[in-house]
């Protein structure tokens, strides 16, 4: 036999409920995986490597920069 209209509604109930905690706890995993302080806390080491090596990728896209007038005015080499 079907369900009555109080069981249904009672199994939106628990759903919507069910689903309420899984976003809670979802956000709560978001927001920890995006948090700096909380992945340094937990590998320091990996963060630090991070860094030299976002460093190094850095100062090699950036380039050396001229240091004087004379480097502007060379002419280039071919």
């Amino acid at each position: 036999m079907g369900q009555t209209t109080d069981q249904i509604a009672s199994n939106i109930d628990q759903t919507r409920e069910r689903l309420k905690s899984n976003l809670e706890e979802l956000e709560t995993r978001v927001k920890s995986a995006a948090d700096w302080r909380s992945q340094f806390r937990k590998r320091p080491g990996a963060m630090v490597v991070a860094a030299l090596v976002g460093g190094a990728l850095l100062s090699t896209r950036v380039g050396r920069r001229p240091t004087s007038r004379q480097d502007y005015d060379a002419p280039p080499d071919l």
